[in-house]
C-alpha cells in the first residue's frame, strides 16, 4: 500500500497528509509512514506512474508452488510507465454557491471565488476512482456529479506556461434534494461504534448508489467509532444517526452502541483490549499509575460521566476509562491452555506472515492473551488470534482445541 500511495501523493493524487492518514488507517503494525516521508519518497518517484492494469495482471498471476514446500518467497516488480497525461480539475456547484473552503484545501486544491480548482497526472486511459476522497472530497447536503476521473489526451483543449496539454475536467456538485433533517445540536453530540457490519451514506434514506463506505463486523477493540451530531428517521421511519461530517449510519440497537459504559450498577469490569489500559489519579487521565492487562477485572466502586465519556472509580480511589473499546462488564471467556488439533506453526506478527517455529500435532499452547488479524482495517473483520509465548498462533477452533 505505501507504493501505491507515494504513487499517488506523486502524481497529485492526494496529498502527504491524506496517504499518511490512509496508511495509519489499514496498515497498523506495519513501519509507519509519516507526511515527511511520503514527501521525500514521491519526489524520488520521479515522473512516473504505477500501470495498474500490468500490475493487476502480475498480483492475479498463477504462483508455482511444488505441493511440498511449507513456505513460498514470492517476488514481485511494480510496473511502472512514464507520466503522459495531465488534468486540471474544476470543482463547482450547479447552483452557484460558493464552495466550502476546508474540504478542498485539505486534498491541495485551489480555492478561487466560487470554485477550486487541482492538476494531476497519470497516462493516457488512466481511471483514478476516488474511494477515500482524496480527490473528489464530500460536501454535506450535495453530491458530486462523478466518483471517477479519466485520462483522455483526446480531450485536451488548453495548454498551461510550460506548453504542456491539460485535459480539462469539472466536478459539478448538486444539492440534494430531500428534506432536510432537524439542525444537528453539536453540544450534545456522542459516539458510538460499530457492532456489525454496517454502511455509512450520503443520505438519511440509505440509497445503495449512495453508500459512502461500509464497515465490516470486527471485535469491540477495533470496533468503528462515529460522532453522533443528530437523532433523526428515514422517510419510512427508520432510525438514523447524524455523523459530524453530515453523513448517516443507522441508529438501531442491533448495529450500533453507545462507546461508553453508562451502567451505574456495575461492580466489575474486564479488560479485553490487547493493548494496557491504566489506572489514573483523577478522571482527566492526565497521569498513569497502574497498567492493567488484558484479561485482568477489576472491582468498581461509582460511575464517574463527563459529557458522553464515562471513568469508572475503583476502591482505592483511582479512575479507569468506560470506553467499551478496552473494558465490559460481561466476563469473556477466559482461555489459557489449547492444544493443536494438527501440526501447528508460531509466528512473529498477528497477521501470522513470518513463521518462527513449527509444533508438531497435540502440543499444548500456554495462552497468554487474544488479538485479530487486520485489527485497524475497517474493511476486513479480522481472525482470532492467540498470544503465546514467542509470537501468535491461529485462534480456529477447527485447528486448536481449548482445553483450560
Amino acid at each position: 500500500m505505501n507504493i501505491q500511495l507515494i504513487n499517488d501523493v506523486a502524481n497529485n493524487i492526494c496529498t502527504p497528509e491524506q496517504a499518511e492518514q490512509i496508511y495509519s488507517q489499514y496498515m497498523s503494525g506495519y513501519p509507519n509512514f509519516n507526511v515527511p516521508d511520503f514527501e521525500a519518497l514521491a519526489g524520488a518517484f520521479g515522473n512516473n506512474v504505477i500501470d495498474q492494469e500490468l500490475l493487476q495482471e502480475r498480483l492475479a498471476a498463477t504462483v508455482p508452488y511444488d505441493g511440498t514446500s511449507e513456505s513460498v518467497n514470492v517476488s514481485l516488480e511494480v510496473p511502472l510507465r512514464d507520466v503522459d497525461a495531465h488534468m486540471t480539475i474544476t470543482y463547482r456547484t450547479s447552483d452557484g454557491t460558493a464552495l466550502p473552503t476546508a474540504p478542498f484545501t485539505a486534498i491541495g486544491a485551489t480555492v478561487s471565488g466560487q470554485t477550486a480548482t487541482k492538476k494531476i497526472t497519470g497516462y493516457q486511459g488512466q481511471v483514478i476512482t476516488d474511494a477515500q476522497h482524496t480527490l473528489i472530497p464530500e460536501i454535506p447536503g450535495y453530491t458530486a456529479s462523478a466518483n471517477s476521473v479519466t485520462f483522455d489526451k483526446s480531450d485536451d483543449s488548453t495548454k498551461n506556461s510550460d506548453s504542456i496539454k491539460e485535459q480539462p475536467v469539472t466536478i459539478t456538485y448538486t444539492k440534494n434534494s430531500s428534506p432536510a433533517p432537524s439542525s444537528p445540536n453539536t453540544s450534545q453530540s456522542f459516539r458510538v461504534y460499530g457492532k456489525q457490519k454496517l454502511y455509512r451514506y450520503q443520505h438519511v434514506d440509505f440509497k445503495k448508489s449512495e453508500r459512502i463506505r461500509k464497515y465490516a463486523t470486527k471485535p469491540s477493540a477495533y470496533a468503528p467509532v462515529f460522532t453522533v451530531v443528530n437523532t433523526t428517521q428515514s422517510k419510512a421511519g427508520n432510525p438514523r444517526y447524524q455523523l459530524s461530517d453530515g453523513s448517516y449510519i443507522t441508529a438501531k440497537s442491533a448495529y450500533v452502541g453507545k462507546l461508553f459504559l453508562e451502567d451505574e450498577t456495575a461492580k466489575t469490569l474486564y479488560v479485553t483490549n490487547p493493548k494496557v489500559i491504566w489506572t489514573h489519579t483523577t478522571t482527566t487521565f492526565s497521569d498513569q499509575l497502574t497498567h492493567l492487562k488484558q484479561g485482568s477485572q477489576v472491582a468498581v466502586t461509582k460511575l464517574v460521566k463527563d459529557g458522553d465519556t464515562t471513568r469508572y472509580q475503583l476502591a482505592d480511589g483511582t479512575f479507569v476509562t468506560g470506553n467499551q473499546r478496552y473494558v465490559t462488564t460481561d466476563k469473556p471467556q477466559w482461555v489459557t491452555h489449547v492444544k493443536a488439533k494438527g501440526g501447528r506453526n508460531l509466528y512473529s506478527d498477528v497477521t501470522l506472515t513470518h513463521r518462527l517455529k513449527h509444533y508438531r500435532k497435540g502440543h499444548i499452547f500456554t495462552v497468554k492473551g487474544w488479538d485479530y488479524s487486520y485489527g485497524h482495517n475497517q474493511l476486513i473483520s479480522g481472525t482470532k488470534r492467540y498470544k503465546v509465548a514467542g509470537g501468535y498462533i491461529t485462534g480456529n477452533p477447527k485447528l486448536v482445541k481449548i482445553i483450560k
